[in-house]
């Protein structure tokens, strides 16, 4: 790639970084298995770029450069990031992205292409943080696009997250409490 061309590159995406609201978290770990899966899948360069991202291709491309490097981990946030980005693999329509932030999820769960996240806003809150868990209160407005087109679900829940050798977790079961249409039991 031209020098100048890696410049553009790297100064559009840190003021678009910048002004979207969006930082780059702790590097994932190396190796690990989605869950459910018996095969190693290589882990995401960035735990909270999820693949649909506008810039995930250029983040990749310049983490891989040596140019962009993950801030040391804050549990606060990753354990935050990890109830955010099942949703965003969700809205990405990769669940196999969400996958790698949930444990105990059925193989319907994979398996199920419909319905689809068009949108959510969630809105977190910190019970209790320790080393390796974290209880976590939210609100998620969903915006789901089944066959008569979308509609908003509104919902409140709480979730356990479990900081584990593949990060931090979610159990899938406490998402399917709350009844929402992508969470087949």
């Amino acid at each position: 790639m031209k020098p100048w061309l890696l410049l553009l590159t790297i100064g559009a995406l840190a003021s678009g970084l910048a002004g979207s609201g969006y930082v780059l978290a702790q590097g994932a770990r190396p190796g690990g298995n989605v869950a459910g899966s018996s095969t190693a899948t290589p882990a995401p360069l960035f735990a909270d770029v999820p693949p649909c991202h506008w810039a995930a291709k250029a983040v990749a491309k310049v983490a891989h450069a040596g140019i962009f490097v993950g801030f040391p981990p804050d549990p606060a946030y990753l354990s935050v990031n990890a109830l955010r980005q099942v949703f965003e693999g969700l809205r990405c329509g990769d669940r196999g992205w969400s996958l790698r932030f949930l444990t105990g999820a059925p193989h319907a769960f994979s398996a199920a292409p419909e319905p689809a996240l068009a949108g959510f806003t969630l809105k977190p809150s910190i019970t209790s943080l320790g080393a390796s868990t974290a209880r976590l209160t939210f609100r998620l407005q969903a915006v789901v696009d089944e066959g008569g087109g979308p509609h908003t679900l509104v919902r409140q829940g709480s979730v356990t997250v479990t900081n584990t050798k593949a990060g931090w977790q979610i159990p899938y079961a406490e998402l399917a409490s709350l009844d929402l249409p992508f969470f087949p039991r």
